[in-house]
């Protein structure tokens, strides 16, 4: 299965401003890692100290 075929068929292209698909394809991965462990960082509570003697 060719990836680049796919694309050509369904929107007519595989470059977007002269840049392969596949760089833009990794590029929303990374986008979504990055947007994750965004979330999963600010929705954590963080922990207490235990009290100082």
């Amino acid at each position: 299965m060719k990836w680049a075929d796919i694309w050509m068929h369904l929107f007519g292209t595989v470059t977007l401003w002269g840049i392969d698909m596949g760089f833009w394809v990794s590029m929303a991965a990374v986008l979504l890692i990055v947007i994750l462990m965004h979330i999963i960082f600010w929705s954590m509570k963080p922990k207490k100290r235990p009290p100082l003697l």
